[in-house]
């Protein structure tokens, strides 16, 4: 028996964004990539910006369309917004 739709669920949009977030993914992961080139940090922090924007319009439509979202993805998002904005450190507080 098929699953019913909820209303005003659109699921080739959430399908679309969440392709997004996918590629958006896969570009960062790449720049991590220890068997390529390394990435300039002002550029890795671009796609940092890029996966947390992709991740947070999927998070947004989700919402909309009443689909709900695990702590994991949210956890994820925020991470990735704090890299791309330098909000974490990647130093060691120094030893006393």
């Amino acid at each position: 028996m098929p699953t019913p739709r909820r209303s005003g669920r659109d699921d080739a949009l959430l399908a679309h964004l969440f392709t997004e977030v996918r590629r958006c993914r896969e570009k960062v992961r790449s720049g991590r990539d220890p068997n390529t080139l390394s990435v300039p940090h002002q550029e890795q922090a671009s796609r940092c910006a890029a996966l947390a924007d992709a991740m947070e319009a999927y998070a947004d439509a989700a919402a909309g369309s009443g689909v709900p979202l695990p702590y994991r993805y949210r956890d994820e998002m925020r991470l990735y917004r704090a890299m791309a904005t330098g909000g974490l450190s990647s130093q060691r507080p120094p030893r006393p």
